[in-house]
């Protein structure tokens, strides 16, 4: 085996959703072989791709038709996360995704869906935040097991710090809940909320993120 009849095999396996072949696309890197071993890893354009399987199964297939039937093929996968922001990215410019939980009806699901959503991009690999947008209930920190912490502080821009969000799970989590006690939030109205929601934004210091999923947006938010 060599790494040009390797590649030239998976010039014959394409990436479904892009429908061009992962060679051509640069997809490819990390091409190792030992004896009958060989390995590689496919660079995708998202690390929660549903397709992973289907691209793993095509490559090996590919290796033991058109380059050695007793070849051992590992795929390794790793992700370069595309932006669908079409904004300036004035706001959060190191945020690749947002992802807003959206619902004009109160206990239908919305934290359950987007608690779940943040832990399968961070399972998958990706860089991932949570924001609990609810000002008058939050149940994020509940959820997360983090009920009762408190977020550090860390130096930023002008007089204001900025906030640190508290991690579990690999996911990067900021709730008024982790701010404030949770009966307070609960009279919380008007201009305030505004005020914590938007400094969610602008004062927590989310750093890079491939998602930001945001939860609990509702008629009140929009």
């Amino acid at each position: 085996m060599t790494q040009e009849k390797v590649l030239e095999a998976l010039s014959n396996v394409q990436e479904p959703d892009l429908g061009k072949d992962i060679v051509t696309l640069n997809m490819v890197k990390d091409i190792r072989i030992e004896g009958n071993n060989v390995s590689f890893t496919v660079v995708l354009t998202t690390p929660a791709c549903p397709l992973k399987d289907l691209i793993r199964n095509a490559c090996i297939n590919a290796i033991k038709l058109l380059v050695n039937k007793d070849a051992t093929v590992l795929v390794n996968f790793t992700a370069n996360t595309t932006t669908n922001r079409t904004d300036p990215q004035s706001v959060l410019p190191k945020v690749k995704n947002i992802v807003a939980v959206v619902s004009g009806k109160g206990g239908v699901g919305k934290s359950t869906v987007a608690a779940n959503l943040a832990l399968a991009f961070a399972q998958d690999g990706a860089k991932v935040g949570l924001m609990d947008a609810d000002i008058y209930g939050p149940s994020v920190p509940i959820m997360f097991g983090v009920r009762g912490e408190r977020p550090m502080m860390i130096p930023g821009k002008g007089e204001r710090g900025l906030i640190v969000p508290i991690e579990r799970f690999g996911i990067k989590l900021m709730s008024i809940g982790l701010l404030v006690d949770d009966k307070s939030a609960v009279v919380w109205r008007g201009p305030m909320a505004s005020s914590a929601i938007r400094q969610f934004v602008t004062d927590v210091h989310w750093d890079e993120l491939d998602y930001l999923v945001i939860d609990k947006i509702g008629r009140a938010h929009v």
